[in-house]
């Protein structure tokens, strides 16, 4: 089967790429700009260029795909200015079927208690890209309704493994001495393997009974905060028990900051900094670098001596509920087939690999290889 995906430099996407091709896919990696490249060219595939808000590049980039895989991140313009374009493409080509990575998060980042798929989304959140999933999940359904190209989508928790923002992101904090775990990490994390979602949307190519329909999809323990840190937190020798006290940093932007952000986000601007080279985006965005946020109050001395998080990753850890997977289940015949314990593993020996964590890392993976076994 051709399948092309949209967003294959991102981590869920490059990954999608490997696991598709390894199982004998004829896969399509479809990208931005030139830059985007890179990683993908040591695999000598058809690798496309495509404007997300360029009907007609897309649609030569779709050319002869079956499925495409959408797998976008970026500001909420983006997201919502992509999914006219991605499907009105999809159609012009012929495509049979556009699966759509939405996220957990258009019903919060702490689902309440008995959400499933068909709970309605919590629209008008204070996290503009919220927001813009769940109105890039309305307007594809309402395309598929009017059009023939089929669609199916994915509302995944958080997503790790090797090359992810939160194995980095967490591996730096704790090389750093400043982890954050909000209520001692109590709150529940609705992970998911990066393997085990691109499982589920292997799954989804072929079950004809997943057009129209969202799924949630995760891995199969119930894993807390402080579950997920620990074997992170072993290797670089911190002890989660002794944090104190996390800071939460509080929205506190002015009407005119947000009507500025609200401005900049839009899909108009989003349009035209697509046309703009990614080097000299990269130039302004080093010369007008905002100073990190901090909690309201508080002065820097005090910020470094108690961790701190945003608001939306306090939210995030507080999360009463694991997302049930019984749809992907019933529907794709869904099972993870990667552990919670075999990522944390996989993606701690990544870290290892990279320079600034090798001479710290490298000789505890074989230890925590031979712990966890």
């Amino acid at each position: 089967m051709r399948i092309g995906v949209v967003g294959a430099s991102g981590f869920v996407g490059n990954r999608a790429v490997e696991m598709l091709h390894v199982d004998g896919h004829e896969v399509r990696p479809i990208v931005r700009s030139v830059a985007s490249l890179a990683r993908l060219s040591q695999r000598q595939l058809d690798c496309r260029i495509a404007n997300a808000f360029d009907r007609s590049s897309l649609t030569a980039a779709f050319a002869g795909c079956e499925v495409i895989i959408h797998s976008i991140l970026g500001s909420s313009g983006l997201i919502r200015g992509s999914i006219a374009p991605t499907y009105a493409a999809a159609q012009r080509a012929g495509v049979r079927r556009i699966i759509y990575l939405s996220s957990m998060v258009v019903h919060t980042s702490a689902p309440a208690l008995g959400t499933i798929e068909a709970t309605p989304p919590i629209t008008n959140q204070p996290f503009p890209t919220h927001n813009a999933k769940i109105d890039a999940e309305r307007k594809l359904l309402q395309l598929r309704q009017q059009g023939e190209v089929e669609v199916t989508i994915f509302r995944p928790g958080i997503v790790f493994g090797a090359r992810s923002r939160w194995v980095e992101d967490l591996a730096d904090r704790l090389s750093q001495g400043d982890p954050c775990l909000v209520d001692r990490g109590r709150g529940i994390c609705n992970t998911v393997y990066v393997d085990n979602l691109i499982h589920a949307i292997r799954l989804a190519l072929t079950v004809t009974a997943a057009d129209g329909e969202a799924f949630f999809v995760g891995d199969r323990e119930r894993v807390t905060w402080y579950d997920f840190y620990q074997p992170f937190a072993e290797v670089f020798g911190v002890d989660l028990t002794q944090l104190p006290p996390a800071t939460v940093s509080q929205l506190s932007h002015t009407w005119q900051e947000r009507a500025i952000d609200s401005v900049r986000n839009s899909e108009l601007v989003q349009k035209t900094l697509n046309l703009v080279p990614d080097e000299f985006k990269q130039q302004l965005k080093r010369s007008f670098r905002p100073q990190p946020d901090r909690p309201i109050g508080e002065s820097t001395s005090a910020v470094r001596s108690q961790p701190g998080v945003s608001e939306m990753m306090a939210i995030l850890q507080r999360s009463p509920y694991q997302l049930p997977v019984t749809k992907a289940q019933q529907i794709l015949g869904y099972e993870p087939i990667i552990s919670v314990r075999e990522g944390c593993c996989r993606s701690i020996e990544w870290l290892a690999q990279l320079d600034r964590f090798q001479p710290l890392l490298k000789s505890k993976v074989a230890h925590l290889r031979s712990h966890y076994d």
